[in-house]
């Protein structure tokens, strides 16, 4: 059985979502995002938030986008799945007036029936990333 076939269904997912995420392609993100979901970025800052619904959740996503001038990119290091949870940690990165953020990071994801309903911002280094986005 090859890597890919034994990959857990949400890993996939995953992966397609963060595929398109990276490519400023939020359509991909829609696709695979419940209507209610519940999701969580921890802190102060500008993008700090805790959003309900599939609207709200891509608004804060586009706001994070618009504010790093597009060049915010999360980078898989390694996805877990058990069930209806994913753990992914990798890196963040984003450029922003003229400041960088290069950082581990980690996103917490429960799944139903395929599509992300709640989910998680982790930052390792919350300091740095508040500092980034205020």
């Amino acid at each position: 059985m090859s890597a890919a076939a034994a990959e857990h269904s949400n890993v996939v997912a995953y992966r397609r979502m963060i595929e398109g995420f990276n490519s400023n392609d939020l359509s991909a993100v829609a696709e695979l995002v419940d209507e209610n979901v519940a999701y969580t970025i921890p802190g102060r800052s500008l993008i700090a938030c805790q959003t309900t619904g599939l609207a709200a959740h891509l608004s804060a996503l586009r706001r994070a986008r618009e504010l790093s001038d597009g060049t915010l990119k999360l980078e898989p290091r390694a996805i877990a799945a058990d069930g209806d949870y994913l753990v992914v940690w990798g890196r963040i990165s984003a450029q922003r007036q003229g400041r960088a953020l290069d950082c581990e990071h980690c996103v917490m994801y429960r799944f139903r029936s395929g599509k992300i309903v709640e989910g998680r911002t982790v930052p390792i280094d919350l300091y740095a990333f508040d500092a980034f986005w205020s």
